[in-house]
């Protein structure tokens, strides 16, 4: 290409206006050049997918006590470790195009045979903790601000404790195909979904767990500190954060110990959300603007106008990330639905669709999935069976369909769109619940024996965007005795009732607890009692290392063996901490 420089120049003329157009062309064609053929850079690929898997002859240990033991893999998705290709320019339009390559793996660990325990609580991959879910860990972050707990990043981990009920689980089926796959009761095992390996050599690391085989459950608690309010919209949960606005006094705090990183009287005085880039959008302006707030330090960021509407405190909220961009549904009471966008510098308004369609007047919940976001009608007297589907894509609202869902035996109260598993869950007034396929044509599976008994009959806004606990679990909480019941999404079973009465939550006794919604990250509930208390922070029950007999030990260990034993002199225990 380099003659096409000299001859457009001796074309235009000599000298240095010849010089000049040369150079100019010259460098347009290389800038178009660079535009369409841009230059490519690999980042590091694995030579091999494949990943060795158990073989014939791995032993499993039997466990006592609270133990650290060594697990086999007996089964990685696909039979390999999976590549995800990333592919951008770098710097300007006209940068490099950079390809980077990035390796997850998802697969089952087994560890003991002598099931059921009583938890697993800790996960290594090669000696880095993956995985802590015991309740000292939970309370030594609230005592001193931590938040060494949880689950890797990117990564989820699913327990089975050896239970002679246990089912097959719903990935390793959806690989090796329905029917296919045992429950393997009595084997503790658990499924790694996701895990990134890009630190561990690309590939699937050395599993360690710590098996408690004696153990008692520890609830915790914390109080929030914010207003006395038991407003759904004006509080909010996601990821580390809370957030809560009273008529302008606007706090957001930092979990686990809802330790307070802001605290103060704003403009915006309506309802509140907690973005997944978190970022806390608060409604303000009649409900025309949205302020945006960095979570991490409370700082004020921007604000973006043009929402069209009338009233500030009853606005809807929720957010959905593809594509590497994050779309902000902003429905707002009896005026407009918007979409705002991260795209560019900060957040800006898309379109506004005004309530053309009658039912958006109404709307008292929002769930947002890539291609629909979900409603329910709310009133004083109660929800229908009816979930609006409202069609958007980023040109403006194509859609808002009123779906009449006949399958439910009582009204809907809380309806959320799980990303997870790209379905729409539904509770009803019943206490039932209903999966169904994201345009809600077809029931994919129902409960209609929870056990949660009948809830109110009124729409949960808070409860309809956050509903999950964990990687395919969804938790529930009863209105009367406010005892907890959490199902796994791929089949609707029954996984943890959790009996509200021999916790140590505050408030549990009480009549009106209502509204709530579920922290996933957290496995937590925010509880928005009425009649004056302020919310509060209910976690999950997490199982609390307890020492072991030896009597027991002896007298496990020789009923394996077909021997008689009475260990009853034996009065030392055993208890490993496991660090």
């Amino acid at each position: 290409m380099a003659f096409i420089a000299p001859l457009a120049g001796a074309a235009v003329g000599g000298g240095l206006l010849g010089s000049i157009v040369t150079t100019a062309v010259g460098v347009g064609i290389n800038l178009a050049i660079a535009y369409f053929f841009p230059q490519k850079i690999k980042g590091p690929r694995a030579e091999s997918l494949k990943a060795q898997t158990s073989q014939y002859g791995d032993q499993l240990a039997r466990t006592y006590g609270s133990i650290r033991t060594a697990g086999a893999v007996i089964w990685l998705k696909g039979n390999h470790v999976d590549e995800h290709v990333k592919t951008e320019r770098q710097g300007k339009a006209l940068g490099p195009e950079v390809t980077t390559y990035s390796y997850t793996a998802t697969f089952a660990v087994a560890f003991a045979w002598n099931g059921p325990c009583s938890g697993v609580t800790r996960v290594w991959a090669d000696d880095k903790l993956i995985f802590d879910v015991s309740a000292e860990a939970l309370q030594d972050a609230v005592d001193h601000g931590t938040g060494a707990i949880g689950v890797a990043k990117g990564a989820s981990i699913r327990v089975y404790l050896g239970t002679d009920t246990q089912a097959p689980d719903p990935d390793i089926e959806a690989d090796r195909g329905a029917g296919q796959v045992p429950a393997w009761p009595g084997i503790i095992y658990i499924v790694v979904k996701n895990l990134p390996l890009d630190e561990f050599g690309i590939r699937v690391p050395n599993i360690e767990a710590e098996i408690l085989n004696s153990s008692s459950t520890a609830t915790i608690s914390v109080d929030t500190g914010f207003s006395a309010t038991s407003s759904a919209y004006g509080n909010d949960t996601n990821g580390n954060y809370l957030a809560s606005n009273h008529a302008g006094s606007f706090s957001i705090n930092r979990l686990p110990a809802a330790t307070s990183i802001f605290t103060g009287n704003v403009s915006y005085t309506g309802s509140v959300h907690i973005t997944d880039r978190n970022d806390v959008a608060v409604i303000g302006g009649a409900g025309d603007s949205v302020g945006f707030y960095d979570c991490a330090t409370g700082a004020f960021r921007q604000e973006v106008t043009g929402l069209g509407g009338l009233n500030e405190n009853n606005v809807i909220m929720d957010d959905v990330s593809f594509g590497g961009v994050t779309y902000l549904l902003v429905g707002v009471f009896a005026s407009s639905l918007s979409l705002l966008t991260n795209i560019g510098t900060g957040w800006s308004l898309v379109w506004t669709a005004s309530t053309t369609h009658s039912p958006l007047s109404y709307l008292a919940t929002l769930s947002a999935g890539p291609d629909y976001a979900y409603a329910l009608r709310g009133s004083i007297s109660g929800t229908s069976k009816i979930v609006n589907r409202l069609g958007w894509d980023v040109t403006g609202l194509l859609s808002d369909t009123d779906v009449t869902l006949s399958a439910l035996s009582g009204n809907a109260v809380a309806c959320h769109y799980d990303e997870e598993s790209d379905s729409v869950i539904v509770l009803d007034a019943n206490g039932h619940l209903y999966v169904y396929t994201p345009d809600l044509s077809t029931l994919l599976r129902s409960n209609t024996s929870t056990g949660v008994g009948t809830v109110v009959d009124l729409a949960e806004p808070l409860m309809s965007k956050r509903m999950k606990s964990g990687s395919d679990l969804i938790a529930i909480k009863s209105f009367t005795g406010n005892d907890i019941r959490e199902f796994r999404v791929s089949d609707l079973a029954l996984v943890n009732t959790f009996d509200a009465g021999t916790s140590s939550w505050p408030l549990k006794t009480s009549s009106d607890l209502g509204q709530y919604g579920l922290n996933e990250t957290w496995q937590a509930l925010l509880i928005l009692p009425g009649g004056g208390p302020a919310p509060v922070i209910w976690y999950l029950p997490r199982p609390l290392r307890l020492p072991v007999p030896v009597a027991d030990v002896l007298e496990s260990e020789c009923s394996l063996t077909g021997l008689a034993c009475d260990g009853s002199q034996a009065t030392d225990q055993i208890f490993k901490e496991t660090a």
